[in-house]
């Protein structure tokens, strides 16, 4: 066979920091001595670096999630739950939650505050609006879709139903944040 260069059938060099093509994962399962998945997945470099793709290129993804340490500590809702609580929330859930967007936005940001163990989460989430946490987003977003607010189309949250659901989380958290700061009258 003719020669086509040395960067065939190597693998990435251990310092080399890109994204392996198909090519070199290719190659690294050729130079496993076990053909079964395992020892392929033991063959790749210790180095091999997880990479997301984003519309300003590739950004390493580093920390949990690829979060900023500000949102990165903010508890979800989820983490705040005990097991006795998770039991009520259902309950009212199925008695008293309406279902309408902009209201469970409300419940679910009223919950998230009340068992916040310090109010500076909900100060650091405050000068973060419009902007919600994506973990506390997507944990929003999930809670709605219990109430059936999804369209029958790729079972999405109708764009709407989104800003309405968003618009009720912030509406909540304006409300605590605002009666928190309003002095006391004489």
């Amino acid at each position: 066979p003719p020669d086509t260069g040395p960067s065939d059938d190597t693998p990435p060099a251990p310092g080399h920091k890109g994204v392996p093509t198909p090519k070199d994962l290719a190659a690294l399962r050729a130079h496993s001595t076990h053909p079964d998945r395992t020892a392929a997945q033991a063959a790749q470099p210790a180095n091999a670096t997880l990479r997301w793709s984003s519309d300003r290129g590739w950004v390493e993804r580093g920390g949990p999630l690829g979060e900023p340490a500000e949102t990165a500590s903010l508890p979800t809702l989820a983490q705040l739950t005990s097991a006795e609580q998770r039991w009520a929330d259902r309950e009212e859930d199925i008695t008293t939650v309406g279902g309408d967007p902009f209201e469970v936005g409300q419940v679910f940001a009223r919950r998230w505050m009340e068992r916040l163990p310090e109010t500076v989460h909900l100060q650091k989430l405050s000068t973060m609006y419009p902007r919600i946490p994506h973990r506390i987003d997507g944990e929003l977003l999930r809670y709605a879709a219990r109430f059936g607010l999804l369209a029958h189309k790729d079972d999405q949250i109708d764009e709407h139903d989104r800003y309405a659901i968003r618009a009720g989380f912030w509406r909540e958290i304006d409300v605590r944040t605002a009666a928190e700061h309003v002095p006391v009258a004489e």
